[in-house]
């Protein structure tokens, strides 16, 4: 043994010993590439992948949100309307659409009026009522220098054996919004 590394092995022992009889901890070891790479092995064993949710992505064009965050679905069909894509926007309405009131082609019409729109989605109201649930948010939506302000009613029904997909999914029931 080298003359230094008997002197590190007693004084070391001899140090932790002082600092242990004071109260104090001696300072952890600093971890080696080893201890780092199991550490690392076993966090991800730990830790369960997060399984993916729907967000308010448009990920395919007439198919509206599948989230089930009200407010996130609201922001998907901000951001449609922005995009001017006037098919997903409509897809957003009951029924795939078609409780919007209008075909595919008198939807577009009507909401092609806006050119350049910004939507600026406010933060909405939950509640509960006969087997459904409601969301109502402010909505502005501003074309330049046209501003339309009103409120935007999103529905689904509750959780509840046989309802389908599309029942359970938040869709527009009703705006007092008018392009």
């Amino acid at each position: 043994m080298r003359p230094f590394s008997m002197v590190r092995s007693r004084i070391v022992p001899s140090l932790a010993l002082l600092l242990a009889s004071c109260g104090g901890t001696p300072p952890a070891p600093e971890p080696s590439d080893t201890d780092s790479d199991a550490i690392a092995e076993l966090a991800s064993e730990a830790v369960p992948a997060p399984s993916p949710t729907p967000t308010a992505e448009i990920t395919e064009r007439g198919v509206p949100s599948a989230s089930r965050d009200p407010a996130e679905v609201l922001t998907a069909w901000g951001k449609a309307v922005e995009m001017r894509d006037w098919e997903t926007v409509r897809a957003y309405w009951g029924d795939k659409g078609t409780r919007s009131g209008l075909d595919e082609r008198a939807f577009a019409a009507k909401w092609s009026t806006l050119l350049d729109p910004r939507v600026a989605v406010g933060k909405g109201e939950s509640e509960g009522a006969a087997g459904s649930l409601y969301y109502t948010a402010p909505v502005t939506v501003t074309d330049g220098t046209r501003v339309l302000k009103g409120d935007v009613v999103l529905r689904r029904v509750n959780d509840v054996p046989g309802a389908t997909e599309e029942q359970l999914r938040w869709h527009i029931e009703s705006t007092t919004l008018t392009p």
